[in-house]
């Protein structure tokens, strides 16, 4: 796979996940959940062009195709992040395992973090409907009420705006 690793993050997750989403979005539901999902695959791809594992070229080639097909297919996009000593608590809490971890650890975390704010301020210009939350020092609950009502918020404006439109408002 090392070989070969590029490709897999480059074409082969992020059309995996692509066919997934549109499988969710053919079955006509009125709401799709959906944990990382292109953005993540966005945010993978920073993280393998701040690494070198990507020419500006084909990074720029990877935002061309996806950028516009997370604008048409996802309406709000929800990231959370903490800083790496907490995400690494949580993780040895929710695991109840003391190991070391080969990838989760404190470098790892930081490049996601970082990509994340990159991949933040390239989708700014793009006018998405992006929520980056950091959950560092709140509970979980409170972490769900804010999600929740932010996607309700989204859910709101969406069904205003159509009744608008039909009531010429």
């Amino acid at each position: 796979l090392k070989d070969k690793y590029k490709n897999i993050i480059n074409t082969e997750i992020p059309k995996y996940v692509l066919n997934q989403l549109n499988d969710a979005i053919s079955e006509d539901n009125d709401i799709i959940i959906v944990d990382r999902s292109l953005f993540d695959r966005l945010i993978w791809a920073d993280r393998l062009y701040q690494k070198k594992g990507f020419t500006k070229e084909e990074y720029d080639d990877y935002k061309k195709t996806y950028i516009p097909l997370i604008k048409k297919l996802i309406n709000i996009i929800i990231a959370t992040y903490t800083d790496p000593i907490t995400s690494l608590k949580r993780d040895y809490k929710a695991n109840l395992s003391l190991e070391e971890r080969h990838f989760l650890n404190v470098k790892n975390i930081e490049e996601y973090n970082n990509s994340l704010n990159n991949v933040n301020e390239v989708v700014k210009n793009e006018k998405m409907n992006v929520n980056i939350i950091d959950t560092t020092d709140r509970s979980q609950t409170d972490i769900s009420i804010e999600i929740a009502n932010k996607i309700l918020d989204d859910i709101r404006n969406k069904y205003i705006n159509e009744l608008k439109k039909i009531y010429k408002l």
